[in-house]
């Protein structure tokens, strides 16, 4: 192993831990400064070292604007999260009506640019890190693709505080989606899938909440305002 993977599996194993006993605090202390020293001390280094592993294995070549991979990327993302909804809502009246809410869907990421370049940002750093920096490394570790897949999987549910705090069922599902994410990385070595269909899931995961807000308070003004204080606080703060 050279000197600059076994640098990205410790700040990846860093990461985890420091992520790991944060997230299962009733509440983040100091959370400005918690942002702060993750992303100085272990994210920033692990995305810039997932670029360069990235670079190294040719992710960034012409593939990573194929039209085909986009266009699968917002179909598959589209009907995961509908699938999602039948593990979390159990409801087959909800995931009929958001499959077929492409327009509500498209309308609400036009209209705020703001999140939808939160989602894509993360979607982007989380899939370089996790997808093309830890997973080919863990399965080479390993031997096997599976539990390299299983482990970076696993690794990556647990660093989202939402984790520990959604019902086991949502737990549940960000897990299996995880595993896919993993999955379609390993089969089609396409970066820009995977990015794709992850910004898809959280992208209509903010949608669904909008939609619940705007029933909620019968303004959609004000439940825009609620989402991009959820994803984005410290820009609504500097307003």
């Amino acid at each position: 192993m050279s000197f600059l993977a076994g640098l990205f599996l410790a700040l990846l194993a860093l990461h985890l831990v420091h992520s790991v006993v944060a997230n299962r605090r009733p509440e983040p202390v100091t959370p400005a400064r918690r942002s702060r020293f993750v992303l100085l001390i272990t994210q920033t280094p692990l995305f810039l070292l997932a670029c360069y592993f990235g670079a190294q294995e040719g992710v960034f070549s012409r593939q990573l604007v194929n039209p085909l991979y986009i266009g699968v990327g917002l179909l598959a993302g589209h009907l995961i999260f509908v699938l999602s909804l039948l593990v979390t809502h159990r409801s087959w009246e909800d995931a009929r009506f958001h499959f077929l809410d492409l327009g509500g869907v498209w309308n609400f990421t036009v209209e705020n640019p703001v999140v939808l370049y939160r989602f894509l940002t993360v979607a982007v750093a989380e899939e370089l890190i996790w997808r093309v920096g830890a997973q080919p490394m863990l399965i080479q570790l390993t031997g096997s693709p599976a539990v390299g897949i299983i482990l970076v999987a696993v690794a990556f549910a647990v660093v989202h505080r939402h984790f520990f705090q959604n019902s086991p069922a949502v737990s549940f599902e960000f897990l299996v989606f995880s595993l896919l994410l993993g999955g379609m990385f390993y089969w089609t070595g396409s970066l820009i899938l995977v990015i794709v269909v992850h910004a898809v899931r959280d992208i209509e995961i903010a949608y669904l909440e909008y939609a619940i807000k705007v029933h909620e308070l019968g303004d959609e003004e004000e439940a825009v305002r609620h989402i991009e204080q959820q994803y984005m606080p410290q820009r609504t703060e500097q307003q």
